[in-house]
């Protein structure tokens, strides 16, 4: 199931259904440009086969509709976002590392537990 979410998570390109703990924020605008690229060279395979007629030129006018939905998508989550949280979409860290790493940089065993408790006890394995 988590990879058939992160499968249609960077199809769709709502970076709002990220989740922090799968994949690092590089790994996963990655994966969503790739994505966005592959459909458009799909497309484009599809047209120079010839076979979609009249189709090709409906499919790529929802392509860019859609696509620009996701530029949005990104442009809205960008202004509104914290800013201290931009540098996550651009790292290879995951939220289970960051916690760990959060966790062993801590002296004061108060900022220990709270870098323990509220997370997945899976990332402690």
């Amino acid at each position: 199931a988590r990879v058939l979410v992160k499968i249609v998570t960077d199809f769709i390109t709502v970076i709002q259904f990220r989740h922090p703990n799968e994949v690092g924020g590089a790994q996963l605008v990655f994966g969503q440009l790739t994505s966005v690229a592959t459909l458009f060279f799909a497309l484009d395979l599809a047209e120079g086969s010839g076979k979609l007629g009249n189709e090709i030129d409906r499919l790529w006018h929802i392509s860019s509709i859609l696509t620009g939905a996701a530029l949005l998508s990104y442009i809205v989550l960008f202004t509104n976002i914290n800013k201290g949280y931009i540098h996550t979409f651009f790292t290879l860290e995951t939220g289970g590392q960051m916690n760990i790493r959060t966790f062993r940089v801590q002296e004061d065993d108060g900022a220990k537990a709270e870098a323990i408790f509220p997370n997945n006890k899976n990332q402690w394995k």
